[in-house]
């Protein structure tokens, strides 16, 4: 027989915890969140504070209720203002008064016709994978770290549902330890489309096979065997060393065989042709184009609706018959609503001057295209913006760009690279582009190999290990030489 003695005693322990300010957490959410969503804080703001107004203004009916970005000079009360208080009034409403007007101006002197064909051209059919997990992501009761976690990593996924940046990286690019981000990324890999979020191809299959064993109906006692399949010996499936993995496995050929009839039920590409049934609208929120041999910045903020602090509210503060009460609810009301626009200024004018970067370091690309992007790291931009790194991730998290070579996601400029024989710099996305360009146009009956597309990488004077290229070619969704061959 046992017996347990429960004692109880008390300790002390000294910790550092760095607490966010309502003003950094406000100015957080607003840089995270992409234009539609924007949008819709800005309308429950409306809704939430009464001291807050939006102007309207008439705009093409097929725009809808998409504002336009007309400006007009507020009134200035601090002239006027004669008693301290009316001083210390007209100093809360200071920023309301001229907020917007720093914005750039080309955005605010856009035609109603080229809003109507931004709209149409945005138009798209298929929903974004970051989208889908991150409308799944709103259904958990998760605490602000673990979301932002979440966030990074969501943001961090291809277009074949493959974690594309290695996760001790997400951790120190967001000051997470690497336990938090590893529990994060498994709550996300529960997501649908099943497999999303694994680290390479045995990952994906594993978490694939784990979910959907019931549903394929494979048998419990196969599992195991199915799983030292997946985890080891893929590499060698690939290069039909079969009889040697049966070997090592101590099992038959021809069971191996069947075990490969069960594997090829899972999917190696989860996110692959991953569509929504509605169509939605992918808002290009800032812009570039060439005027006279010059790239410039457009800001598209003519979508988001403007807001001031309402001239009524403004008359009460400074009216004698208002209570002392109602004056602080209504001061009250304008600190949070002035809060809130200096939140947006912040992230307009953050993001303006990430594009502006983005112009001076992938000016080649925006000329003559994929080809020519640069590799570039998100602290290079951070280094020129003089911002943090993980405020440039925050900021390009979810938003797009219209350049002269298309719209793409602000994450799209930034990858790894190479450097050619010559000393120019050529980023993997650069890389996949032509090894795309060379499956595309080779001869099918006699389709190259990975290493022939590293050989010819090479005599372009860009040197590419062979692995390199097999792993490009299956993040683009290529099968190898073998399964490309037509007879």
């Amino acid at each position: 027989m046992f017996e347990q003695n429960f004692t109880q005693s008390q300790s002390q322990k000294l910790t550092q915890e760095q607490i966010l300010a309502p003003q950094q957490l406000l100015s957080l959410e607003v840089l995270l969140a992409p234009m539609m969503e924007l949008q819709e804080k800005i309308e429950q703001e409306l809704e939430a504070n009464p001291v807050l107004e939006k102007e309207e203004s008439n705009i093409s009916e097929a725009v809808g209720d998409f504002l336009s970005h007309s400006v007009e000079q507020a009134d200035n009360t601090a002239e006027d203002s004669k008693s301290d208080e009316n001083a210390e009034i007209a100093e809360l409403i200071s920023l309301s008064d001229n907020w917007y007007d720093s914005l750039p101006i080309m955005a605010r002197n856009s035609e109603n016709d080229e809003k109507r064909e931004h709209m149409f051209n945005s138009l798209i059919e298929e929903e974004s994978l970051q989208d889908h997990l991150l409308g799944q992501l709103r259904f958990l009761d998760l605490n602000r770290k673990y979301q932002a976690i979440a966030e990074e990593i969501i943001g961090s996924i291809d277009e074949h549902g493959y974690l594309c940046i290695p996760l001790e990286d997400i951790a120190t690019s967001g000051q997470f330890s690497l336990n938090e981000a590893e529990e994060v990324l498994k709550i996300v890999q529960t997501f649908e489309p099943l497999g999303v979020g694994a680290r390479d191809l045995s990952e994906c299959l594993l978490l694939q096979l784990q979910i959907k064993s019931e549903q394929l109906n494979i048998p419990e006692d196969k599992l195991p065997r199915l799983e030292v399949l997946i985890k080891n010996h893929l590499e060698d499936i690939s290069r039909n060393k079969i009889p040697q993995v049966a070997k090592t496995m101590r099992i038959s050929v021809d069971e191996i065989y069947f075990l490969l009839n069960d594997i090829k039920k899972l999917n190696p590409y989860p996110a692959n042709g991953f569509a929504s049934s509605n169509p939605i609208y992918m808002v290009a929120e800032f812009e570039i184009v060439e005027k006279e041999g010059e790239f410039q910045v457009i800001s598209k903020e003519g979508y988001l609706p403007r807001i001031r602090i309402s001239k009524h509210y403004e008359n009460l503060l400074n009216s004698d018959e208002t209570s002392a009460e109602d004056k602080k609810y209504i001061k009250e009301k304008i600190l949070n609503g002035n809060m809130f626009m200096k939140s947006i200024e912040q992230r307009q004018n953050t993001i303006t001057k990430i594009a502006n970067a983005l112009i001076s370091t992938q000016e080649e690309f925006l000329r003559e295209g994929v080809d020519k992007l640069k590799p570039l790291k998100m602290q290079t931009i951070a280094d020129m913006v003089e911002v943090h790194e993980t405020t440039v991730s925050r900021a390009i998290a979810n938003k797009y760009i219209r350049t002269p070579q298309g719209v793409f996601p602000f994450k799209y400029f930034f990858s790894g690279g190479f450097q050619t024989e010559t000393g120019e710099d050529v980023s993997s996305r650069g890389v996949k582009e032509q090894i795309k360009d060379l499956i595309d146009n080779e001869n099918k009956k006699k389709p190259l190999s990975d290493s022939k597309i590293a050989k010819l990488l090479a005599d372009e004077g860009v040197k590419v290990a062979r692995r390199t290229v097999a792993k490009y070619r299956e993040e683009l969704g290529i099968g190898s030489s073998s399964l490309r061959k037509e007879f």
